[in-house]
């Protein structure tokens, strides 16, 4: 009967220390080990520039040297990401402040890949690479001129700048009409375009359009030429006037907003608005 007590011991014994261990181990392994960085995998859209947001840096301004232009991206269809002065503006450690065309200066991941550029027709196309900032440039077979971008840049939204261009022997349009107060939907460096294109314009931001607002490159009798647009941007103001005082609400390029003219002996011919001198010609105020 002795020797059956201590078997039972050591049985006891044994099952309480695996239990032990049993617990040991599972406590080790509630302890993470992957280093995954979530900044690196961060939803993009996240990062769309926010107008409301404060720089870390307030002393910091937008680039003058590369300065965000929202409509002329929106035109070209390009997705701009967070606008920043500083990589410290940037959310993750794994991107930098960089100039993006259109988008101005952006927070970008220096490594993001565009697709291989499309081959073209009669020529060839040459890319210095396929990460952000890369050019790709196209050239044409003897007797046949690029039309369109001759080369596209990487952006940061992993699209190649533009359309690629078509090579053409001899019949296309140069640079399109332009007109006062207006920009149009192609990138201010191409000079050529195809047969057929259409370019579509629009008047700057304070001023209405009248007319047509469309131009297409035809050809007649073997000569290209561009026909349109037949518009004109008028400046979009209204003003309330009395004898004693002036007062003049006004809007340009979204550079100005409100001037205010304080009580004057006579109309004046100008007037100071968000340090900009603006022409404003008065016939009487009544």
């Amino acid at each position: 009967m002795i020797w059956i007590h201590w078997m039972l011991v050591l049985c006891l014994c044994g099952i309480a220390g695996k239990v032990h261990s049993t617990s040991t181990e599972s406590n080790t392994n509630t302890t993470p080990t992957s280093d995954y960085d979530d900044d690196w995998d961060e939803d993009e859209s996240t990062e769309i520039d926010d107008d409301g947001r404060i720089y870390k840096n307030p002393r910091n301004s937008p680039s003058t040297l590369c300065p965000r232009d929202e409509e002329q991206a929106t035109l070209l269809g390009q997705k701009c990401l967070r606008k920043c002065s500083s990589d410290e503006d940037c959310k993750s450690k794994k991107k930098k402040c960089l100039c993006d065309g259109a988008c101005g200066m952006s927070c970008i991941k220096p490594d993001r890949e565009c697709p291989e550029p499309e081959q073209i027709s009669f020529g060839s196309v040459v890319a210095s690479g396929r990460i952000f900032g890369a050019r790709a440039t196209y050239s044409c077979q003897h007797g046949y001129h690029v039309v369109g971008l001759q080369s596209r840049n990487c952006q940061a939204d992993g699209h190649w700048a533009g359309s690629p261009p078509a090579c053409k022997q001899n019949i296309y349009c140069l640079s399109p009409p332009a007109i006062d107060h207006a920009r149009h939907n192609a990138l201010p460096e191409q000079s050529t375009f195809d047969l057929d294109s259409t370019l579509q314009y629009y008047c700057h931001t304070g001023f209405v359009t009248n007319g047509f607002p469309r131009a297409k490159c035809l050809a007649i009798d073997g000569q290209a030429s561009w026909y349109g647009p037949d518009i004109s941007c008028e400046r979009k103001y209204s003003g309330q006037h009395s004898e004693s005082n002036c007062s003049l609400s006004f809007s340009h390029l979204s550079l100005l907003d409100h001037c205010f003219i304080f009580p004057l002996p006579s109309p004046p011919t100008n007037v100071m608005c968000a340090s900009n001198l603006v022409d404003v010609l008065f016939t009487r105020c009544s």
